[in-house]
C-alpha cells in the first residue's frame, strides 16, 4: 500500500519546524536581556569564542544523528553513546587538569578566586569549607569517578544485538552462584540508603519531614531488600508471588507518599532567606541570599532520586543492582563537580553532558534497539491481578530508568546554583527562568532533533531489507523516549515552579509583615 508522501513531507516540515523554534527560543534566551544574565555569571558567560567541549557536544550530535541511517549503527547504538560520554568527559578531565595548572601558578589569585567561592556560593554543598588542595582534589575525583563508572557499566553488557555472545560482566553473574547477586543486590540498597543519609545530613536541620523522610526511605530500602532475598531463585527472573507482591505494593505506598510530601512541602519548611528573623528595610532593598529557595529544590530532588534508585533495584533484573548504583554515582559525580567547576563549563554543556550519561546508562543497564530485550518480568512485580494500563507503566519504567533518572538528577543539579540577590517579584521570575529554562528545553531540543532525523531516516528507509527488523523497533523507542523526555522536562519545571511560587509568596507576606512592624 502506497502512503501519499506529500502528507509524510508535510508532517516531517512540521517536525522541523519544532526543531528550529526551540534552537531559536534557547538562543534568544542566550542573547536575552541583562536582567537574566545576573552578577552570578562568570568571565565564560562573557567569553563569545567556541570551547573544546562545547564543539564536541555539537560534532558528538551530528556524529549521532548521521549514524541512525546504519543499520548497523542502529543495532549497536551503545558504542556510540559510550564513546560521546567517555570522550566528553575525558576533556571535563583535561580542563580541569589545565585550571589547576594555572591556578597554581599564582598562590595570590587562588586564594583570591577561593575566598569569592565560598563568599558567593550559597549552596550547602559549599558551606562544608573546602581548602584549595581539596577543591582540587575534589574535581579530579568526581571527574574519574564518572569515567571508571561508564567503563564498567560498558563492560557490564558487553555486546549489542549482533554481537550479543561476547563475554561480559552479567553473563559471568547469571552463571555464578545466586548468593553472589543478592550480595551485590544488598550492596547496592545499603548504599543508596547511606547516600541518601549522607544528603539529608548536608540540609543540617532535624526537621520532622526531614526525619520523616529518612525514615520512610530507610523503611522502603528495608521492603527492597525484603523482597530481594524472600523473592529470586534464580538471578536472572524475579518471581512474584501473593508476600513478594504484598512487600512490593506497600513499597509504593510508602514511596508516593514520602515523594508527594516532598513536593508539597519541602517550600514550607525552610527559612526563605538567611536571616529570616531580621526584618528588613521599608524600603525593600536590602539584599538577601534565597537559601531556602536551594534547600528546598536540593531536598527534593535527592528524594526524587533515591527514591527512584530504590524502585529501579526492586524492578530491574538483579544483575542490574550495581548498574543501578554506578548511574546514581555519576549522577552524584557529575552534580559535585559541576558545584565546583563553575567557571570551566557553561550550563547548556552541564545539563547536555547529564543527558549523556542517562543515555549510556540506559544501554548499560542491557538495553538495545531489539524489541526482545525488554524486560517483560519485572512489569508485574506487585500486580496482583493483570493490568493492561499498570504493566505497561511499569515496563516503560524498567526500560527508561537511566534517562528518567538523569532528569530527575537535573533537579539537583538545578539546586547547587548560585543563589541571586533576591528582593522583588520580578527577581524570582527571573530566577525562576534562569533555573528550568535550559534543563527544559535543551533536551527537548536534543530530543526533537533526534526523532526528526529518524523520521526522516525512516521514509528514506522504508524500502530497506531491514525496515522491520531494525528501523521500525528503534522509531519504536526513538516515540518512547519523546514521552520520557517529556516526562522529565514536567517533572523538572512542575518542582522549579511551584518552588518559587511558594517561596515568592511567603516572601511577600513575610517584607509586608516587616513592613507593618517597622511603621508600627
Amino acid at each position: 500500500m502506497r502512503k501519499p508522501l506529500y502528507l509524510l513531507a508535510s508532517a516531517i516540515s512540521l517536525m522541523i519546524i519544532s526543531c528550529f523554534s526551540l534552537a531559536g527560543i534557547i538562543s534568544c534566551i542566550f542573547k536575552g536581556p541583562p536582567q537574566i544574565k545576573v552578577e552570578h555569571h562568570s568571565e565564560l558567560d562573557l567569553d563569545k569564542n567556541w570551547h573544546l567541549d562545547e564543539v564536541f557536544i555539537l560534532m558528538g550530535i551530528f556524529l549521532y544523528v548521521a549514524s541512525l541511517g546504519s543499520s548497523s549503527f542502529v543495532e549497536e547504538e551503545q558504542y556510540i553513546w559510550h564513546f560521546l560520554t567517555s570522550t566528553l568527559y575525558l576533556i571535563f578531565l583535561i580542563k580541569t587538569v589545565q585550571s589547576i595548572l594555572k591556578e597554581s601558578n599564582s598562590t595570590l589569585v587562588h586564594r583570591s578566586e577561593t575566598k569569592t567561592f565560598h563568599k558567593n556560593n550559597s549552596s550547602y554543598l559549599a558551606s562544608y569549607k573546602l581548602i584549595p588542595g581539596q577543591q582540587d582534589g575534589c574535581k579530579l575525583y568526581t571527574v574519574l569517578i564518572v569515567l571508571v563508572a561508564g567503563r564498567i557499566l560498558r563492560a557490564w553488557y558487553q555486546g549489542g544485538i549482533n554481537w550479543v555472545h561476547f563475554p561480559d560482566i552479567s553473563k559471568i553473574l547469571n552463571q555464578s552462584d545466586s548468593s553472589i547477586v543478592k550480595s551485590l543486590q544488598t550492596i547496592s540498597v545499603l548504599a543508596v540508603v547511606v547516600l541518601y543519609s549522607v544528603s539529608l545530613m548536608l540540609l543540617r536541620t532535624r526537621r520532622i519531614l526531614i526525619i520523616g523522610l529518612w525514615l520512610s526511605h530507610l523503611s522502603c530500602g528495608l521492603l527492597v531488600m525484603l523482597h530481594i532475598w524472600k523473592s529470586q531463585v534464580d538471578t536472572s527472573v524475579p518471581i512474584n508471588n501473593h508476600s513478594t507482591t504484598s512487600i512490593a505494593q506497600i513499597f509504593y505506598v510508602i514511596a508516593s507518599i514520602s515523594v508527594t510530601c516532598t513536593f508539597l512541602l519541602s517550600p514550607w519548611i525552610f527559612p526563605t532567606h538567611s536571616k529570616e528573623a531580621e526584618p528588613t528595610s521599608s524600603s525593600g532593598s536590602n539584599p538577601e541570599k534565597a537559601h531556602g529557595l536551594n534547600h528546598s529544590v536540593f531536598l527534593t530532588g535527592v528524594t526524587y532520586t533515591m527514591f527512584w534508585c530504590l524502585l529501579q533495584l526492586l524492578l530491574q533484573q538483579p544483575i542490574n543492582a550495581v548498574p543501578v548504583l554506578l548511574i546514581l554515582l555519576q549522577i552524584i559525580s557529575s552534580v559535585i563537580y559541576f558545584s565546583l567547576e563553575k567557571s570551566l563549563h557553561r550550563q547548556w554543556v552541564q545539563v547536555v553532558a547529564m543527558q549523556f550519561l542517562g543515555m549510556t546508562g540506559h544501554f548499560g543497564l542491557g538495553n538495545t534497539n531489539s524489541l526482545a530485550s525488554i524486560d517483560v518480568a519485572g512489569a508485574f512485580i506487585g500486580i496482583s491481578s493483570y493490568s493492561t494500563v499498570l504493566s505497561g507503566v511499569l515496563m516503560f519504567i524498567i526500560t527508561y530508568g537511566s534517562p528518567l533518572l538523569l532528569y530527575l538528577g537535573m533537579v539537583v543539579h538545578m539546586s547547587v546554583k548560585d543563589s541571586n540577590d533576591i528582593s522583588t517579584p520580578q527577581q524570582w521570575s527571573s530566577v525562576l527562568s534562569r533555573m528550568i529554562a535550559l534543563p527544559c528545553l535543551l533536551p527537548l531540543l536534543v530530543n526533537s532533533i533526534a526523532l526528526t532525523s529518524y523520521t526522516i531516516v525512516l521514509l528514506l528507509m522504508r524500502n530497506h531489507l531491514f525496515v522491520w527488523s531494525v528501523f521500525s523497533p528503534k522509531y519504536l523507542y526513538v516515540c518512547a523516549a519523546t514521552v520520557c523526555t517529556y516526562a522529565g522536562v514536567l517533572v523538572i519545571a512542575m518542582t522549579g515552579a511551584y518552588t518559587c511560587a511558594v517561596l515568592s509568596f511567603r516572601t511577600r507576606n513575610y517584607r509586608d509583615k516587616s513592613v507593618d512592624q517597622i511603621d508600627g
